[in-house]
């Protein structure tokens, strides 16, 4: 595996992600494949419930076709993403660079070989929730809403498996889930099911961020505390394993904004 630089990056100019460019992380890389670091708010590629229809799929393969020398000289003949990642989560996002690479790897992360990693943030802890668990009801899409049920009629077999990593007095707690393979929204449905939905996650109604304001309660007036936070649902794919058969672990520190999230919620690790 080739280990990406810090100036490591590759660059989407507007319109292809929004109307801001971007440069998105070189996490890792092999002959195979190549992991970039994804910010919240992104797509990795066209889902019926992403009302965008900007994704990095279709960005990175945009820009190749267009002969783009940082993508050309990591010889692709193709990108195509190995999971789907909701926008929401930041975290890895990891692209095959051939049709053969990309069926291989969905075959794998399908099979359950891989192992994944998300750290997220949530609200006091449920009657019953313990420290460590194991959510495994079975999901399925609901037929009118863009989320996943439980359904253990006709539910797809799903699991997670929950860690408390750290809690405060007044009540917030940090929390890491791993899946070894995971369906859309699997992480933020088990969490919702099992009494402890991520923070800001309007769809299985999370706990609403709280303003700056409340947060940093010592400091007075000013407009610029009238505002959220975090801007969107706090959880993170922070590490990655595409085969336990090897050494490869791919990983992703939390977001600048995240950390920050957590040092004003008392969370800091």
């Amino acid at each position: 595996m080739r280990e990406s630089r810090k100036q490591n990056a590759i660059g989407f100019p507007p319109p292809l992600l929004g109307e801001q460019p971007l440069r998105l992380p070189v996490l890792a890389e092999t002959d195979d494949w190549l992991a970039l670091d994804k910010p919240g708010g992104i797509a990795v590629r066209e889902y019926p419930w992403d009302t965008s229809s900007l994704n990095l799929d279709a960005a990175l393969n945009v820009q190749l076709q267009a002969g783009k020398p940082e993508l050309v000289k990591l010889g692709a003949s193709l990108f195509g993403s190995v999971f789907y990642l909701d926008p929401v989560i930041s975290g890895i996002s990891v692209f095959a660079k051939s049709r053969d690479a990309l069926s291989d790897l969905r075959n794998d992360f399908g099979s359950g070989n891989s192992t994944c990693v998300f750290t997220f943030v949530a609200g006091p802890c449920g009657e019953g929730v313990e420290k460590d668990f194991v959510a495994d009801a079975p999901l399925l899409v609901h037929n009118v809403k863009p989320k996943m049920i439980p359904s253990s009629a006709k539910g797809k077999k799903a699991r997670t498996d929950f860690r408390l990593l750290a809690e405060t007095d007044n009540g917030w707690t940090l929390w890491e889930a791993t899946a070894k393979f995971f369906r859309p929204h699997q992480v933020r449905a088990h969490a919702a099911v099992a009494g402890i939905p991520v923070l800001g996650d309007v769809v299985y109604d999370g706990p609403a961020i709280p303003m700056l304001r409340d947060l940093l309660s010592k400091k007075r007036g000013g407009s610029g505390l009238n505002i959220s936070a975090f801007d969107r649902a706090a959880i993170h794919l922070s590490s990655c394993r595409l085969n336990p058969a090897s050494d490869v672990l791919i990983t992703s520190e939390l977001p600048r904004q995240f950390q920050l999230l957590l040092k004003r919620l008392g969370l800091e690790r």
